[in-house]
């Protein structure tokens, strides 16, 4: 048995496998992207030069292609007027809705202003009548200065008693009416306070409303006057890129690709690996015709594969990050091991996790063949193992038997 750092090791080198798996991948799903840029700027030169004659030559088309054009050309128009209807009614819902934001804020505004108008109102009520009560004050206190001084104070003692009596009940009134206009100045203060909020939550609403209307108007104003451009060039594409033609790949005895030479039949315009045009642009209608129906064969490949890879990559970086969790437990169980006085850990990983892990370097060694530079076999190659090989259970399988066997050992080892 191998013991701890062996299982360690085993599990550190399957990890460097997938790494390279992750990084060929990477390289041939970078290639796929560039190749098909290439494969999109010539679809998109073939397209407008196809326009053109098709344009200047409709009337000697072939038969079969005008009826194409015709039916196409219908269904973008039915379509087309939907998509104006669409865009019309959402331009319409969000200017009324705009419009319905714009009506409850000036509907609030009205009535925070009549509220106002009430308050005011009340306030300067009830001023006026403090200042009346305030005037009283000072009248009741000269009088009690006057009756109180020299020697009337005897006998103008029960009179000021009277007055005094009087003077409270005007004190507790003024008092009554001075919080009573705090009161209102609080009531308004809080209402203006709610205001602000309810109106600014409204004008964010207005803003967002205006701004969807004034870009679906914008939108439905360049759509209509684009309207020719866009639904001749729709149907064109409706109708060119639904044609296709397959391609067979070369042999040993045909001529291969200067850029990566690969080979290739005599009759292809583009290389089926890399994308590159081989031999000069043949502007006539016969041969754009040929062209794009060969462009859109490279188009649906190299999109196929960058799709398979795009998958392929999801499935290795998970097989990655499986590995890392894995190795962090056997590395704390090595920690362990060396940190208390333990017997060491007798163990080895288990025959079917490494046959089954065989399968990594197996792929590996795929993704090193000529074969799968062309998208089509790299595809294939790896559905084939997604299918076949690398299935979840089978991967759980994998990392389940190495699981079980470290407890099982170390738990009979270890106590």
């Amino acid at each position: 048995m191998a013991g701890l750092v062996g299982f360690l090791k085993y599990v550190d080198d399957r990890r460097a496998v997938v790494s390279q798996i992750e990084k060929r991948l990477l390289g041939l799903q970078a290639q796929y992207e560039s190749f098909f840029q290439e494969v999109a700027r010539a679809r998109e030169t073939e397209l407008g030069q196809l326009a053109r004659l098709i344009s200047s030559q409709r009337a000697s088309l072939p038969p079969e292609i005008d009826r194409a054009l015709r039916a196409a050309g219908a269904d973008v128009e039915r379509e087309y007027d939907e998509r104006l209807r669409e865009l019309g009614e959402k331009a319409g819902t969000a200017e009324r809705a705009a419009d319905e934001l714009r009506r409850e804020s000036i509907g609030r505004e009205q009535a925070v202003h009549a509220k106002n108008t009430s308050l005011d109102s009340r306030e300067e009520e009830l001023k006026a009548r403090n200042a009346e009560l305030l005037d009283r004050i000072r009248r009741y206190n000269g009088r009690i200065r006057q009756l109180g001084g020299g020697f009337g104070f005897l006998s103008n003692f029960f009179a000021m008693r009277g007055l005094h009596k009087e003077r409270r009940a005007i004190d507790h009134e003024q008092a009554d009416v001075a919080a009573q206009i705090e009161q209102l100045r609080a009531a308004w203060a809080r209402v203006e306070e709610e205001h602000s909020r309810t109106e600014e939550a409204l004008r964010k609403k207005w803003v967002e409303r205006s701004a969807e209307a004034a870009a679906l108007r914008t939108k439905l104003e360049y759509v209509e006057s684009s309207r020719q451009r866009i639904v001749t060039r729709s149907t064109l594409e409706r109708v060119l890129f639904q044609i296709g033609a397959q391609r067979p790949l070369g042999g040993p005895q045909d001529p291969t690709c200067p850029r990566c030479a690969r080979p290739n039949p005599a009759g292809n315009h583009f290389c089926a690996y890399c994308a590159q045009r081989l031999g000069t642009d043949r502007p006539d209608f016969a041969g754009s015709w040929e062209e794009i129906a060969e462009i859109n064969h490279h188009h649906a490949v190299f999109s196929e594969g960058m799709r398979a890879c795009q998958e392929i990559i999801g499935l290795v970086r998970g097989l990655g990050t499986g590995l890392d969790n894995f190795a962090r437990s056997v590395s704390e169980m090595c920690a362990t091991q060396s940190r208390y006085p333990l017997p060491k850990l007798q163990i080895a990983v288990p025959e079917a996790s490494v046959a089954w892990g065989q399968n990594f370097d197996l792929f590996d060694r795929t993704l090193t063949l000529p074969e799968v530079q062309h998208p089509l076999e790299l595809a294939r190659q790896a559905r084939a193992f997604i299918d076949r090989t690398f299935t979840e259970s089978s991967i759980k399988a994998f990392f389940e038997t190495m699981g079980e066997e470290l407890s099982r050992q170390a738990k009979a080892q270890w106590g």
